[in-house]
């Protein structure tokens, strides 16, 4: 089996996963490059949609109920506080909260001109609709599986569109968990590449195996999530995507959180994600306490950049 990230054909080595996400127990074969430590799928699957059922993914538009009235207003001002690293509640909230989607703006001094693009956001209720309802104007989601474009009130717009359909020059450029869908990860980046601007920035937030996880929970690491995941990158690949593309590849941010463990840990013992809350005064108490230890121990892993995912940062320089 030949590496579609380095080409590399020797001594990969190869495993059997399975479907745990709703327990189809279906296996695919997957299998390690030698040379770049990249996992993927061997082949993939010609009928995606029997793994992508409705309570998968949101397609649909998004109502914006969250944001309306007293609580929606009070919402605004905790997402404006979370993406406002200069805030001085921004810490109190990123703590409580724990969403590390915004973590990515520290740094890069984006403001609320700052043009941005993310790709594969299904009807960008989790990152974009915030953005747009405390300001952000110049923000554009596209995602090739939705029906139909998406125009929301507040002013943002989601395209059914691939990112090789896309147009205008952006100084951000993300991936929220979908680089690992996509079955042609040269040719995105290569369309990444195209799209940004002089020094804009590519971020890319992906499942890793380098990781503590995968190591030690190998083909029952939870995000392996087998058949949907098609690539499973190592710093070592997206150092090499970099290249290939001509990207600068200039830093690595694990969020890994305690989901690493507690999911594994159910398919171990054979339980499907859907299937793994607890139930019980007596359970329920026993696997908060596991939680605070396995934050704890993800909080150390990504301190070490070993935690099972992370933001990768590339810039597109001026030559």
């Amino acid at each position: 089996m030949v590496c579609r990230v380095c080409g590399n054909s020797e001594n990969n080595t190869e495993y059997s996963a399975k479907e745990m996400m709703f327990g189809f127990r279906d296996e695919f074969k997957y299998f390690q490059c030698n040379d770049c430590d990249c996992l993927q799928i061997a082949i993939v699957p010609e009928d995606m949609s029997r793994y992508y059922p409705e309570q998968y993914y949101s397609f649909g538009s998004y109502s914006g109920k969250k944001f309306k009235g007293l609580k929606g207003t009070i919402r605004c001002l905790k997402y404006a506080s979370l993406i406002d690293h200069a805030s001085p509640f921004h810490k109190i909230v990123r703590y409580i909260t724990g969403k590390p989607d915004y973590d990515l703006f520290k740094e890069l001094k984006v403001q609320k001109n700052t043009r941005i693009l993310d790709v594969g956001c299904g009807n960008g209720q989790n990152f974009l609709y915030p953005l747009a309802e405390v300001g952000y104007q110049n923000i554009l989601g596209c995602d090739p599986y939705l029906e139909h474009d998406i125009s929301y009130p507040n002013g943002l717009n989601i395209k059914s569109s691939s990112i090789h359909d896309m147009s205008d020059v952006w100084d951000v450029i993300t991936f929220h968990h979908s680089f690992e869908h996509i079955p042609d990860p040269v040719e995105n980046l290569k369309s990444a590449f195209n799209l940004l601007a002089p020094n804009g920035v590519c971020i890319i937030r992906i499942p890793t195996v380098s990781s503590f996880a995968w190591g030690h929970y190998k083909t029952n690491w939870v995000q392996l999530d087998a058949p949907r995941h098609f690539f499973l990158h190592s710093k070592k690949s997206m150092q090499k995507l970099a290249e290939i593309v001509g990207l600068d590849f200039f830093k690595m941010k694990c969020d890994s959180t305690h989901f690493q463990f507690t999911g594994s840990e159910g398919y171990i013992d054979d339980i499907p994600l859907f299937e793994q809350k607890q139930k019980g005064f007596l359970k329920t108490i026993q696997e908060g306490i596991k939680k605070v230890r396995r934050k704890r121990h993800a909080k150390r892993l990504n301190k070490q950049e070993r935690g099972d995912q992370a933001a990768f940062y590339f810039r597109r320089q001026i030559k």
